[in-house]
């Protein structure tokens, strides 16, 4: 009878929700979000959560961000109240609200975590390509451009990003530091050290990039050689527990039970 309650009640929400969509006044979602996210942000968190989002390549606003987790807990919370009105054991589901709360930033960690291995799969080939724009294009940031370009895919973005910001007058070296820090990865602050000397000291841009990219490669080549290593240590205990036991306790059953009947 429960069940068939519950059910009744979720056809009528779903009926009914539509006429009271029609009949509350237009918001903006946007703003509603927004204003809603302030109350809950402290301008230390407001920096922390917009670095994440630069980081995640997103273009959110941290307070619109922390809006919609605290609306989508809240609804919720607001629909395991009006269920558990239907059928009391609904009300348990309200101990999984902190999980609710939670989802968005752990997919947010997710975002930052997929942007970063890409970066790192394709830092050789940005090198390579921007060493190669060098040798054909003297300045660095139509070179940086063309490498952006045929890279394609987060370094195109980030390029773009650092040359919107040298076109509107910030200095180029400020604009690679911030994307450094965006992308916060290693192997990259040193490529954005070696475009600094480039730059600044006039150092051979190619050679320089030529050998960063060479660099990169050789590190890909001992971590695919660690990754097969342990896969080759995994495929061994995979062998003992699924070929080497079974085939050892069917040849050993025989001589076992002749033992048994014996004793």
């Amino acid at each position: 009878m429960n069940t068939l309650a519950l059910a009744s009640g979720l056809i009528g929400v779903a009926i009914a929700l539509p006429v009271v969509a029609r009949s509350i006044p237009q918001l903006d979602q946007k703003e509603v979000f927004t204003r809603t996210g302030v109350r809950f942000l402290s301008e230390e968190d407001k920096s922390l959560l917009n670095l994440q989002m630069s980081r995640a390549g997103l273009d959110i606003q941290p307070e619109y961000f922390m809006g919609l987790r605290a609306g989508i807990t809240s609804l919720y919370l607001v629909t395991v109240v009006a269920l558990s009105l239907i059928s009391s054991w609904v009300l348990g589901l309200a101990v999984f609200t902190p999980i609710v709360y939670f989802l968005p930033g752990v997919w947010l960690k997710s975002k930052v975590e997929a942007r970063k291995t890409e970066l790192r799969k394709r830092l050789d080939d940005f090198a390579m390509y921007l060493s190669t724009a060098l040798n054909s294009v003297p300045d660095l940031i139509d070179a940086l451009n063309e490498a952006g370009k045929a890279t394609r895919g987060v370094y195109e973005e980030e390029i773009n990003t650092v040359l919107k910001e040298n076109s509107s007058g910030k200095n180029l070296m400020d604009a690679l530091v911030d994307m450094s820090v965006r992308t916060d990865i290693d192997e990259l602050n040193s490529l954005i050290s070696s475009i600094s000397q480039i730059y600044v000291h006039g150092a051979k841009a190619s050679d320089k990039m030529q050998e960063f990219s060479d660099k990169i490669r050789e590190g890909k080549r001992f971590d695919i050689m660690d990754q097969a290593g342990k896969v080759q240590i995994k495929l061994i205990l995979v062998v003992l527990l699924f070929i080497l036991v079974p085939i050892l306790m069917v040849i050993g059953y025989p001589a076992v039970y002749s033992l048994m009947q014996i004793m």
